[in-house]
């Protein structure tokens, strides 16, 4: 297994996985999300621009799942001590890859490139019922700073 950063003829893998990714994110939160394709331009993007990288995880020649991850700041507010960090956008591991380390792979990645950017700590999300992916967050030292609740009207 290797990891390495994406490339432009890595989109249609990308959104192969986009689809997995949303799906299993609708089986979540059927209210609020759906079933949904990838957007080129938005891969395209990230793929590009300096701030973002997509990092692949292959074996054989097969893409096995990708993470998203963002270099930020903290907003501009008096009240926030100013950091920047990296936020990790997505990540999805194919449904045939899932239990064999990909995840653990991409997010020990992510670790290197935030440092190698000088950044002061990772962030990301992860939606209410996602029991595996928060024990591999956990596991790989990722703790609870914030939550977001809704109120239905």
């Amino acid at each position: 297994m290797r990891i390495r950063i994406a490339k432009e003829q890595d989109i249609t893998e990308i959104e192969s996985l986009y689809s997995q990714l949303f799906s299993a994110m609708a089986a979540l939160q059927p209210d609020f999300i759906s079933p949904a394709f990838a957007d080129r331009a938005f891969i395209r993007k990230n793929i590009e621009e300096t701030e973002s990288d997509i990092l692949i995880a292959e074996e054989n020649g097969n893409t096995e799942g990708f993470l998203l991850i963002q270099e930020k700041k903290t907003p501009p507010y008096d009240c926030f001590i100013p950091h920047r960090y990296a936020y990790i956008m997505d990540i999805c591991v194919d449904e045939c890859s899932r239990g064999k380390g990909v995840g653990t792979m991409l997010l020990q990645q992510a670790r290197a490139w935030a440092k190698e950017r000088n950044l002061e700590y990772i962030e990301l999300g992860v939606l209410a019922g996602n029991e595996g992916a928060s024990r591999l967050y956990e596991k790989m030292g990722f703790s609870d700073v914030q939550k977001t609740m809704r109120c239905r009207l």
